[in-house]
C-alpha cells in the first residue's frame, strides 16, 4: 500500500463512521430511548438543564445532524475519484474537507439542539 493511500484509508473511515455514530445517538436521544447523561449525546448547559430540554433539543438536532450523510456520501465519492485520476495526495485532501464539512454539520446540529432547549427551559 502506497503511503497516499495509507493517509487516505483512515480518513474516508472516520468520514463514514462519524455520521454512522453521531446520528443513531441524536435520534435515540430525540426518541428518549438515550436518557440525559453526562456521556453521550448533545450536551451543552440548556439541553442538560431537563429531560424535556434534552429531547427537544436533540429533536431540534436530528434533521440538521442527518445531513452528514450525504457530505460523507459526496466527499467519499470525490475523494476516491480524485484520487484515481490525480494520484498524490489529492484525495486525501479532498477527505479532509469533507471530514471538516461534518465537523461543521456537527456543530450546526448542536447549535440547532442549544436554541430548542433554551426555548423549552425559558417556557418553563
Amino acid at each position: 500500500m502506497t503511503e497516499e493511500i495509507a493517509g487516505l484509508v483512515p480518513l474516508l473511515f472516520a468520514l463514514v463512521l462519524l455520521p454512522a455514530m453521531s446520528i443513531p445517538v441524536v435520534r435515540w436521544a430525540a426518541e428518549d430511548a438515550l436518557g440525559r447523561n453526562g456521556s453521550a449525546g448533545i450536551r451543552t448547559r440548556h439541553t442538560k438543564a431537563s429531560d424535556e430540554a434534552w429531547a427537544a433539543g436533540h429533536a431540534a438536532a436530528l434533521p440538521v445532524v442527518r445531513r452528514m450523510w450525504p457530505v460523507a456520501a459526496v466527499g467519499l465519492s470525490i475523494a476516491l475519484v480524485v484520487q484515481v485520476l490525480g494520484g498524490g495526495y489529492t484525495g486525501t485532501a479532498v477527505a479532509a474537507v469533507a471530514l471538516v464539512c461534518e465537523v461543521v454539520v456537527l456543530l450546526r446540529s448542536a447549535g440547532a439542539a442549544n436554541r430548542a432547549a433554551r426555548a423549552v427551559t425559558a417556557s418553563s
